[in-house]
């Protein structure tokens, strides 16, 4: 993809995503935040409270299908009331951007799911849609997707790129976007498909996505 899709601020980034309905921005949240939201995934694997992610409608609560040819990761849904210090400051972020993206592009979000993941050396997620346009159940969709990524001292030759497709049709036309700690990626959730490449050590990051009926 040719076009420049990096933000200096909030601002910024919502009309990159009013122009194009995906945005990059570095320094979200400081280093020392993502750094303590990794210490928080490390911490949960070896309670052996991370679980393994499942595919299909999404939740908390719903029962997921266990399918490792898909995606190789473990989660752990976080809950805003009963939050730890870096997450409230990560939930705190998040509102303030959920405001000002229903300010300026009238989106009618009015929610936040979210979870902490951890991909094992070697894993990824294939090519696939956070939402398809055809959703009339008149449950919460997912409208925007959001990416955290909490690595430190990331390299690019460490792999576990997330790359983003420029159309659903073309795998040759793409993205691809580094770990890089603090770096928050957001994009429509039934436009771009995407995937996880696989890295060579581990990848912690804290996918969310802002609900719409």
């Amino acid at each position: 993809m040719s076009i420049e899709y990096s933000a200096q601020n909030l601002e910024d980034l919502i009309s990159k995503i009013a122009q194009h309905g995906f945005g990059i921005i570095d320094n979200f949240l400081p280093q020392v935040t993502a750094l303590r939201l990794a210490n928080e995934i490390t911490a949960l694997k070896d309670q052996s409270l991370m679980q393994e992610a499942g595919t299909g409608r999404i939740s908390a609560t719903s029962n997921r299908t266990i399918n490792k040819t898909l995606r190789g990761d473990m989660i752990y849904w976080l809950d805003e009331s009963d939050a730890s210090p870096p997450q409230q400051d990560y939930f705190t972020q998040m509102e303030a951007l959920r405001l000002q993206l229903n300010q300026q592009l009238y989106l009618g979000l009015f929610a936040l799911e979210s979870h902490l993941a951890l991909y094992p050396a070697g894993s990824g997620y294939k090519k696939h849609i956070d939402r398809f346009k055809t959703v009339n159940d008149g449950k919460p969709v997912r409208q925007i997707s959001s990416i955290l990524y909490l690595n430190q001292d990331w390299k690019d030759a460490d792999g576990g790129h997330l790359r983003v497709y420029k159309t659903a049709e073309n795998d040759l036309e793409y993205l691809d976007i580094s770990p890089i700690g603090g770096r928050l990626v957001l994009f429509l959730s039934d436009t771009f498909y995407h995937e996880v490449l696989p890295a060579t050590r581990e990848r912690m990051s804290l996918p969310g996505w802002f609900l719409t009926r």
